[in-house]
């Protein structure tokens, strides 16, 4: 039990990591390529999940978190930008007289709401496991 908590952990501490990430991926200038702080905290969770997987011979035990903690916090700045001006390619330097926002709002909605469900159907097998486990 005190493994699974660590790996669910380990998993939330590697999602907040990737988030950190991503934030930077997400320019004026469009979608940039993967940072080193995302393929860290990537390897991270991918490590934490194979490890958790080979525990609770379940796969992909325990993503749920990490996909959680990634997906929620870009949802909901996705909501917040829907009817936001898309920046333009060459845009002026944003500022107090410009602002515009990272284009693709509308795509990390829809990513992340698919990420959020597969994630919710990982927590929902989590917590049946669980039961099982604290029942038998």
């Amino acid at each position: 039990m005190l493994a699974a908590i660590s790996i669910r952990l380990l998993q939330l501490g590697a999602g907040f990591l990737v988030y950190y990430g991503s934030t930077a991926m997400l320019t004026s200038d469009g979608l940039r390529p993967p940072n080193v702080i995302v393929l860290l905290g990537l390897l991270v969770v991918a490590l934490a999940t194979l490890s958790a997987s080979r525990a609770e011979h379940r796969p992909l035990a325990s993503l749920w978190v990490a996909a959680m903690v990634v997906a929620l916090p870009h949802a909901l700045w996705s909501i917040a930008h829907l009817s936001d001006v898309p920046c333009p390619p060459e845009h002026p330097p944003l500022g107090g007289s410009y602002y515009c926002v990272p284009p693709g709002a509308q795509v990390v909605l829809i990513l992340s709401t698919i990420t959020l469900a597969f994630a919710l159907v990982g927590a929902s097998s989590d917590a049946r496991a669980l039961a099982t486990r604290l029942a038998g």
